[in-house]
This record gives C-alpha cells, structure tokens and sequence, in this order.
C-alpha cells in the first residue's frame, strides 16, 4: 500500500483508523488473556506466570506483557471502558490509565476527562489517585534483598537488588551524583557509556564512607605474596574469597592498607607480625591539606573517593613521605596503574602525569601557526 499521493488529512485520518483497529484488536487480546486466566491453560505450556506465557507467546517484552494482562483483570470489572476500548476509542495506555482510577459507577466520567489529557498528565493524575498505603509499604520492606552472584573464576560478577521506592530512590540519587560527575576517559578524552559511569558512582559511593582525611575506605582482606608486590609476573595475590587478582591490583590496593605480615614455611603459617598502616592517619591529613582535598589528576578534580598513591611504590623502595604521596580518586588511581602511567616530579616539585610510552599528558602546548606567528608579531605593542 502507497500512501505517497495522498492529502496529509487522508493520511492523518488513516493513521488515526489503524491504530484504532490495533487499540480494538488489543481490547480482544486481553479478553482472551481473562479466559487464559480463568482456565489456567498456561500452567500447561510450563510458564512461571501468566505474564511470562503472554510474554512468550504474543513474542513481546515482559513489561508489554505485564502491561497486557494488569489491564486485562482490571477491565472485568469495568463495562464502559471495556467497551470503548473495544471500539478503538482509546489506547492501551489511556485505558492503563483510567482503570487504575475507575469505578463501576465512575468510569464513564473518568473517560470523558481522560479524552482531554496528555497521556503524561493522564499517568500522574492515576498514580496521585492511589498512593500507596501503609500495608503497601510494609510489604515492599518485607521482599527487599539484594543478591550478588559470581561470575565461576571470580572475577566480575552481578548484582540484582529489590528495594522499596524510597530506598531506591535514595541508592540511585547517590549513584547518579557520582556518576554525573565522573570525566572522560584521558587516553581517549571520550565519557564511558552512563551504565559504566553508574557501575563506577556505585563503587565510589561503598568506597567513600566515613571521613575521608582520617580513615581509610572500607576493609577488605588480600592474601599478596612478596613477589606478587615488588615484581610484575611473579607471586599470586588473592581476596578474602579466594579470588585471584592482578599483581598491579594488589600494588594499587597495597599504596594506602593496613599491612599484615604472614610469614610460612610452605603451606604452614610459621609467624605474624603486627598490623601497621601504610598512610597514618596524620600523614594523611597533611597530603589532604596540601592537595587541596581533591584528586590530583589534570582536569579531574573529585573531591570524593580519594586515595593516597605512593609516585614510586613503596614495594620498589618509595618512601612514606609527604613528596612520594598524591591524593588520587580511585578511578585515576585504578587508571595510573592498570593502565601503565607514570608520573614524575620535576625540580620544582610539579608533577606530571605521563602516558604509557611517556609521552606528558596533557601535552605541551603546540607552538602558534607560522602565519599567526607572524601576526602576532606585527601586531603594535
């Protein structure tokens, strides 16, 4: 069908017709959901639910589905709109809508007010017209949970958490904040995919409880052979849960930690040292005054997630002193060492973060254009 000669009224009426038989063809469809409903013939096809055998076999998205089958059981108790809905006057989402505010004996006025909204204003008017109750509430505490599953090596792994709205809301203003902030990449100066940048707000959000100028972020437990910390391939690093890092992970996390020396005879624990912290909590006060409270990487700026960075690791003979200690937020500081940066100090003290070819980053700046040179040049002083 060719709609290429037709008058722009022909082809606004038409598109108003079809997607009137789809909104009646949809009405149809969730009668036919209701019988499904009434005689359980899904539990025969082995669906989990209703929604997940609609989803299936009208080959739609769970949230279309779900959509689908909420309205179907809702219509059962509401002739008028029902019937409208099955004449092609309103859509899916109007009668949505609508039955989550009507009544029986209120449904027919509920139409007609409803024909005159944007489905924006239509959707806050029902979700104003049913806020949820205290029973509600108890109920969406009572299922929260959250659940963490491990990849089989350990190395990556998902999180899947349930929270009650208000919860919600307060997990994911926390994680926006930080996402929001994060800059981009320096090698590539491009910004990470938003869900990266999210998956790095979550992060930064654990890392950054409590007082960032005298206490170190929350504890986690490393297993690092010495090799593992003064050479690059040698020894094993492992966590608390028998997770295999990278040996550069564990310099990373070794720069600013509670150390515990384990000395063994194989397999067999022969002695224990003390705890001693690497960056004492004074020392760290004096590198938070001196750099400002920010992350020292050029054009980043974070004043959160903050970690001490040794410039020359202390594994390698760098001191624990004031000059060999930057502040670095721990994306930057993830970035300088897995990434193989390196930076130096020049005889005046400034630092400079480099490339891992050690190229400066940022670069020097290029020299004017010969003709602007010139310009420049001629122009009175």
């Amino acid at each position: 069908m060719s709609w290429g000669e037709s008058s722009n009224d022909q082809v606004d009426e038409a598109l108003a017709h079809f997607y009137g038989l789809s909104s009646a063809g949809l009405a149809h469809v969730c009668e036919l959901i209701l019988e499904v409903d009434a005689r359980q013939s899904w539990m025969t096809d082995g669906a989990r639910s209703l929604v997940d055998w609609v989803a299936a076999r009208l080959r739609v998205r769970d949230d279309t589905a779900r959509q689908l089958v909420r309205v179907a059981r809702r219509l059962e108790d509401l002739p008028v709109l029902s019937a409208r809905f099955g004449v092609g006057d309103l859509s899916l989402d109007q009668v949505d809508a609508i039955s989550r505010m009507a009544t029986a004996d209120t449904e027919q006025g509920l139409i007609d007010e409803a024909l005159g909204l944007s489905n924006a204003v239509l959707d806050r008017k029902a979700r104003r017209a049913n806020p949820p109750s205290r029973e509600d509430e108890r109920e969406a505490h009572r299922v929260r949970a959250l659940w963490i599953q491990r990849t089989l090596d350990g190395a990556s792994g998902k999180l899947t958490a349930h929270l009650p709205h208000l919860d919600l809301e307060i997990v994911e203003t926390a994680i926006r904040d930080k996402a929001d902030k994060m800059g981009p990449d320096p090698e590539t100066g491009l910004f990470d995919p938003y869900s990266q940048r999210m998956a790095d707000g979550l992060v930064e959000v654990c890392a950054t409880t409590g007082d960032q100028t005298t206490t170190s972020p929350p504890q986690i437990t490393v297993f690092a052979d010495l090799e593992a910390l003064t050479t690059i391939d040698s020894g094993v690093t492992e966590l608390g849960s028998g997770t295999l890092i990278p040996n550069e992970t564990a310099r990373r996390l070794s720069c600013d930690c509670v150390l515990e020396t384990v000395i063994t005879d194989g397999s067999q624990v022969v002695g224990v040292g003390r705890n001693s912290r690497t960056i004492p909590g004074w020392l760290r006060r004096l590198i938070h005054h001196r750099d400002g409270g920010r992350c020292q990487f050029h054009g980043c700026g974070n004043k959160g997630w903050l970690q001490v960075h040794h410039i020359r690791h202390w594994s390698q003979g760098g001191a624990t002193d004031l000059d060999n200690l930057i502040l670095l937020c721990g994306f930057h500081h993830r970035f300088v060492h897995e990434h193989g940066w390196h930076i130096t100090t020049s005889d005046d003290g400034a630092l400079q973060f480099r490339k891992p070819d050690w190229t400066p980053y940022p670069p020097p700046k290029p020299d004017l254009h010969p003709g602007l040179a010139a310009l420049v040049d001629t122009r009175p002083i």
